[in-house]
């Protein structure tokens, strides 16, 4: 924490002096939700979230959206623009930061369509970025310009793609960091998500470099975007303010219909006294073809997730928080609850969810799990899969208790009931994630069995995993050992 406040106020000393018209702005997004249509034309909510540091002058009172409609010669023309008050229980710090103040700003009103069809956009602009961001020539005199297109049609609602996590805002330098802002469509549309550069009221902001280049990225971490998760990673090289613009692309049946710009400001600090938060077991997790962690549930079926939460720091507080579609959906929504696990700080998630058959779909619920110190935060991403009875058949074909003896000390036994022959495999790993015991598949017969397993292990918190021939989870649970 020391180094976070020694880099503070050196920002602070450097910047103090800049001209006054500066409002730090550090990044933020525009959307837009569909509320209704009438006579009158289409209502949508239009929000915009923006995020700046303390050190500047007093955030605008209001901002002003533009509004552009884009004709059949490809032009974009002026349509109206309204003026918008920020909501006034913004304004305040952005959560789960205690080492240096940013602060979230809301404007949101309701706008109307009178031109209920067509392609449009909408745009803020203000003055001025942070003077501090490295990865531009000349911030402090660059505006930040967002800008975000939506097709409206009054046949077929349409509204914008957003962001479900919190944003972060710091990050330890030369240390692996995850976060995922974790795009999301409330139509179901598809999404496609990019790096780009930044823009300002002229165009592209002026020397911007990406924060790939070996300038800012080690080797171990070059900053990217996942394609599949939306999840970002990077091993920054370098202390300092970084600024990041991203691109969901929004698509319905093959056709672009909306995009969405959001920048992003990062502050890299140089704190090798503050560990990075971390979820130890998930190496526990089954992967897909593609190394993913990837989970396949059955609908109608109950199913159980512990993820641990460590910190090499002792003293740290540490909270874990999940994010996702499948928290939002009306019927059988998963729950999500952490608590301590009496070793330390130590502290364990538990995700919980019986999927109804409604939730059945081939494209996985992607589910972000954090875990934060109260200063560094890190995301890891699991998708999970709700799949019908039928595509699931062979998990119909098992039947598991709880393992027992638990709390155990040198060996402990599995019921297991299969109602056909099939092959069983025994996976156990400890609370960081690394597999310490492995019985490949056991040709089992039908009818019941009671598997018993040797162990050798030290004191401590381990997970059992048993999967069928397919690789699909049977059942996770905890082991206790005390010997």
């Amino acid at each position: 924490m020391k180094n976070i406040f020694t880099f503070i106020i050196a920002f602070t000393l450097m910047i103090s002096n800049y001209e006054a018209k500066s409002s730090h702005l550090m990044g933020g997004q525009i959307t837009a939700t569909y509320l209704s249509a009438d006579t009158n034309g289409v209502h949508y909510l239009v929000e915009l979230t923006a995020y700046r540091d303390t050190i500047g002058i007093p955030m605008q009172a209001t901002a002003e959206f533009d509004i552009h409609k884009l004709d059949t010669s490809g032009n974009w023309n002026f349509v109206f623009s309204q003026t918008v008050a920020y909501d006034t229980t913004s304004g305040g710090l952005m959560t789960s930061v205690n080492a240096y103040g940013v602060e979230v700003y809301l404007f949101q009103d309701t706008l109307t369509f009178n031109d209920t069809s067509g392609y449009f956009s909408i745009s803020y602009e203000e003055c001025c970025r942070n003077a501090a961001i490295a990865n531009m020539s000349n911030p402090g005199n660059e505006s930040m310009a967002l800008t975000t297109y939506l097709t409206i049609d009054n046949h077929n609602q349409n509204s914008t793609p957003t962001f479900i996590t919190p944003p972060v805002a710091y990050l330890p330098s030369d240390t692996i960091w995850q976060y995922n802002p974790l795009p999301f469509d409330p139509d179901g549309d598809s999404l496609s998500w990019s790096m780009t550069v930044p823009l300002d009221g002229n165009g592209i902001v002026s020397g911007y470099e990406f924060l790939s280049d070996s300038l800012y990225s080690n080797l171990s971490g070059i900053f990217s975007l996942d394609s599949i998760t939306g999840s970002l990673s990077w091993n920054a090289r370098m202390s300092g303010n970084f600024v990041a613009s991203f691109v969901i692309e929004e698509y319905r049946s093959g056709q672009k219909i909306g995009e969405i710009r959001r920048d992003m400001q990062f502050i890299v600090v140089n704190d090798t006294t503050n560990y990075i938060p971390q979820i130890s077991n998930m190496q526990s997790i089954p992967t897909n073809s593609g190394g993913y962690p990837y989970v396949i549930l059955t609908a109608g079926q109950s199913y159980q997730l512990h993820l641990i939460g460590n910190d090499a720091n002792p003293n740290d507080v540490l909270t874990m928080n999940a994010y996702g579609e499948a928290f939002n959906l009306n019927l059988s929504a998963p729950t999500f609850t952490y608590s301590l696990t009496g070793n330390g700080n130590e502290i364990q998630g538990d995700f919980s969810w019986t999927p109804d058959v409604s939730h059945i779909r081939s494209t996985p619920y992607i589910t972000v799990f954090r875990t934060s110190d109260n200063v560094f935060n890190h995301d890891e991403t699991i998708q999970f899969e709700v799949a019908s009875m039928t595509s699931s058949e062979n998990l119909n074909q098992y039947t598991s208790n709880n393992i027992y003896p638990n709390p155990a000390t040198n060996n402990f036994i599995i019921p297991l009931s299969l109602e056909s022959n099939n092959k069983v495999s025994i996976n156990i790993y400890n609370i960081l994630g690394s597999k310490v015991s492995e019985t490949k598949k056991m040709h089992l017969s039908s009818g019941n069995h009671l598997i018993m397993k040797n162990i050798d292990f030290k004191k401590g918190q381990y997970f059992v995993v048993v999967e069928n021939e397919l690789g699909e989870i049977i059942t996770s649970q905890k082991l206790t050992v005390t010997n």
